[in-house]
């Protein structure tokens, strides 16, 4: 089910549509992000081996990853073609609908909230030609969006590159939070990846760059 909700909720109460999508596998790896695809596919191929194929259509499904601090699951969004490691936590979903002065956006947002973190993940409605004839535009209306409806202070914006796709890096905040985004225009989507973390931390955490790393189109 999906409700319309200002854009806020990217770090109080988001959202997603997408099937439930994992299970139970464990991994003591707090680097297991950094190790790559590689011990991944080794771990999926493991569970394949463990469970019946004829039950389960994706063994990735089945995975998560205790790292200590956080028990991640894998997301996968097979309407916005990508998947995504995200801490367990209180999580909500939501379809958040931005202004980009001529036109609107609507996106399909997932946000969990594990203790004294947030992380979002989000994709939007398939891009009119006309809309990614410009792409610079695009994620500069896009990044205007997010400001207007959730009030946060922008810090830092840098133009980046994810694979060969243009992107944002963004730092914003509000009163609590210090906010890392990352938006990626890819094909006839954008994709916003956003983590919070209190404000007295600075420095971007491990946990933040690991959500980040772990994005990966299917």
């Amino acid at each position: 089910m999906k409700k319309i909700v200002k854009f806020v909720i990217i770090f109080s109460c988001c959202c997603y549509p997408f099937g439930q999508i994992l299970g139970q596998g464990r991994l003591d790896r707090p680097t297991f992000f950094r190790d790559g695809q590689r011990l991944m596919d080794q771990e999926i191929q493991r569970l394949q081996q463990q469970f019946d194929p004829s039950n389960i259509e994706h063994p990735s499904q089945l995975l998560t990853i205790d790292t200590g601090q956080f028990r991640w699951q894998k997301f996968v969004f097979q309407d916005g073609n990508f998947s995504i490691w995200i801490p367990q936590g209180l999580q909500s979903s939501e379809t958040v609908t931005i202004n980009l002065g001529e036109s609107n956006l609507s996106f399909e947002v997932l946000a969990s909230h594990p203790q004294n973190y947030r992380f979002v993940a989000a994709y939007s409605n398939r891009l009119t030609s006309t809309q990614i004839t410009n792409s610079e535009q695009l994620l500069n209306e896009v990044t205007k969006g997010i400001i207007k409806e959730t009030n946060f202070t922008l810090l830092t914006d840098e133009n980046i590159t994810w694979e060969q796709y243009k992107g944002k890096k963004l730092t914003m905040q509000n009163e609590d939070e210090l906010i890392s985004f990352r938006v990626y225009l890819i094909n006839d989507k954008v994709y916003v990846l956003a983590a919070g973390q209190n404000y007295n931390n600075q420095d971007i955490s491990e946990n933040i760059v690991s959500f980040f790393d772990s994005f990966r189109l299917l």
